[in-house]
């Protein structure tokens, strides 16, 4: 038996879940899922100002094929 001043059994920040079909728990679903694709990728440790410039060189890289593709093309 622990004594009284032991550990106690459950951490102090603990949160329940919520509630199935709320809007809390589908927002919770979707940062799991995106926290999963990130992990995947290989970029879940990355700081957010890391993730949104990768996305906007990749948004941007993709622009410029867009455009190189027109010009090959129209020319």
């Amino acid at each position: 038996m622990g004594s009284k001043g032991s550990k106690p059994r459950k951490p102090s920040h603990s949160q329940h879940l919520p509630k199935v079909g709320t809007r809390d728990e589908i927002e919770y679903e979707q940062h799991l899922e995106r926290e999963a694709v990130l992990d995947v990728m290989g970029i879940s440790g990355f700081p957010s100002w890391a993730k949104w410039s990768i996305i906007a060189f990749c948004v941007l890289l993709l622009i410029g094929a867009v455009l190189g593709l027109m010009f090959v093309v129209l020319f």
